[in-house]
């Protein structure tokens, strides 16, 4: 009962994005990349090389960078 209430009022993401590190090795072609991940229950801007939102803390996250990044959004609720 609980969760199909949480379901019908509450919005909850997951939020994965990798960014692109420098290349450490000169040799190697394939770019490095970091993972992190959020739980938002609001995103207000989704771009390429910006994202904005809010956490289900209630913190605002905003993430700008020049190099695009590569993000994945999965509903929760």
């Amino acid at each position: 009962m609980i969760e199909w209430l949480k379901r019908l009022w509450l919005e909850e993401f997951e939020v994965t994005i990798w960014f692109t590190k420098e290349k450490v090795n000169p040799l190697d072609d394939s770019p490095s990349r970091s993972k992190k991940v959020f739980n938002m229950k609001k995103i207000t801007t989704k771009k390429q090389t910006h994202f904005k939102g809010v956490d289900i803390d209630g913190n605002e996250i905003e993430i700008k960078t020049t190099a695009p990044f590569d993000y994945q959004i999965k509903k929760i609720y």
